[in-house]
């Protein structure tokens, strides 16, 4: 079987025009994938902590690079991303390397004025090695679309690792106070433990003097052997605040370090006034950002289903070579080995689908109008939890300047009745109980603080600020 070979001087550049395509396209996607391999990496393994004190910055840099709470969100917005690149090879010309080969043997009819036999059999053995080509050149907004959702769609990708990344950021932050202040309760109970001890010891003086009973001495021993059970209880909790600690991060659970104590943090504090707090959060947390980038994205979807309606264009090339053999009832064969070429420049407007492109554009409308209500569901929450996280914040900052109040009339207290009982004007009862009192000040006050750290950090997050502010 023969094929007619053009002569047309455009087919002539066809060859060379394929070629220069197929290195272009291939010398990209080299790279594009080169990009990526990069880009896709894994994680490091946990570093090697040292023993030595590390900082809440530090604590939050480690806990970012290595904890497995963000992987998986780092992982769809890799994919995320991907998904645009895909999107745009719309733009790009298709090419393939094709080879069809094989023999044929066909009966043909035939005038039996040339053959009495009336027909004749035609046999042949054929191999077409084809390059083809294939480029959508217009499509009326299909492809825009699709790339423009994409786009929103890797935004707000981007916007749900951002999100992740803050609460881990508060998550660390959290068990940070937490452990801060548990070492603070162990500090406040070794305190009220020395103080406990002091009292005993002024009571056995006084003992000797013939002003302090047994039973006296007896209750200093017991308030001493409290306030070491308080100690063994509070290192107790130091020790699980500590494992949280470790393993929020990310670190294995035998990782052991020490954790510097916050900053003192100023005894005021000038908060923004609410509704400017409210309107950053609406312009920066990454739900709000990845909420607005759903809507847009399905925005760019209805696009793209009206574009449905659109006729596309194409251009297809075809450059092959017809190497095979033909034979006529037994005759001897004749060979050919010809290049053949083709283009064509086709048109596809489809008018009738019985009613799914109608039903794609009415579903891009309804998902729209779903991330719409998504978003303003988004910003609702989002301005609770400002008011909520502005309402605690408030509310610690006024408490720590309570207890430090508290605990700083606690200790004159203590101090005053403790010469006091020296001097044998007060019971041993008042100096227990003003003993008793200043451990629970200062056991509060550390509590206090840490509350304040807690409620700042839960702020930022709802606020959407970004780890670095940390």
């Amino acid at each position: 079987m023969r094929r007619a070979r053009s002569e047309s001087p455009l087919l002539a550049h066809i060859p060379l025009a394929l070629a220069i395509v197929l290195f272009v396209h291939s010398g990209m996607a080299r790279t594009q994938s080169a990009s990526w391999a990069m880009d896709t990496t894994s994680h490091a393994d946990a570093p090697a902590m040292e023993d030595r004190v590390y900082t809440l910055q530090e604590l939050l840099t480690i806990a970012l690079d290595i904890s497995p709470k963000t992987r998986e969100v780092e992982q769809e917005a890799v994919q995320a991303d991907l998904a645009v690149r895909l999107a745009k090879t719309q733009y790009s010309p298709q090419l393939d390397a094709k080879a069809l080969g094989g023999i044929q043997r066909t009966p043909l009819a035939i005038p039996p004025t040339v053959s009495k036999k009336g027909y004749f059999v035609s046999s042949t053995r054929e191999v077409f090695p084809t390059l083809e080509m294939k480029w959508l050149l217009f499509d009326f907004g299909r492809r825009k679309g699709a790339v423009e959702e994409a786009r929103h769609n890797a935004s707000a990708a981007q916007s749900g690792l951002l999100g992740a990344q803050e609460k881990l950021v508060f998550d660390v932050s959290e068990a940070y106070f937490d452990a801060t202040s548990a070492q603070g309760q162990v500090r406040a109970a070794q305190k009220s433990l020395d103080a406990a001890k002091l009292t005993e010891q002024a009571v056995a003086d006084q003992k000797k003097h013939g002003r302090a009973t047994v039973v006296q001495l007896a209750e200093a021993q017991r308030q001493t052997a409290a306030m070491q059970l308080g100690l063994t209880k509070a290192n107790g909790t130091a020790d699980t605040a500590f494992a949280t600690l470790v393993a929020t991060i990310g670190l294995p659970p035998e990782t052991r370090f020490e954790v510097a104590p916050p900053a003192d943090a100023p005894t005021t504090e000038t908060l923004a006034p609410l509704r400017t707090l409210i309107d950053e959060a609406l312009q920066t947390r990454p739900d709000v950002l990845a909420a607005t980038d759903k809507v847009a994205a399905a925005g760019a979807k209805i696009e793209t289903a009206r574009a449905a309606y659109r006729p596309t264009i194409s251009l297809s090339a075809q450059l092959f070579q017809n190497i095979g053999k033909i034979s006529s009832d037994g005759s001897p064969y004749s060979s050919i080995d010809r290049t053949g070429n083709a283009l064509f420049v086709s048109f596809d407007w489809p008018l009738f689908d019985g009613g799914a492109r109608a039903t794609n554009v009415s579903l891009a409308v309804s998902q729209k109008t779903e991330a719409e209500d998504a978003l303003a569901d988004t910003k609702d929450t989002a301005s609770q939890q400002v008011v909520q996280a502005y309402s605690n914040l408030k509310t610690s900052l006024d408490n720590r300047n309570q207890a430090l109040a508290y605990t700083h009339a606690s200790e004159l207290a203590y101090q005053a009745s403790l010469d006091s009982y020296r001097r044998g004007l007060t019971s041993i009862t008042d100096l227990t109980s003003n003993e008793a009192v200043l451990a629970q000040a200062e056991a509060g006050q550390e509590d206090a603080d840490a509350n304040v750290g807690i409620a700042r950090a839960a702020l930022d997050l709802a606020l959407g600020r970004r780890p670095s502010s940390h």
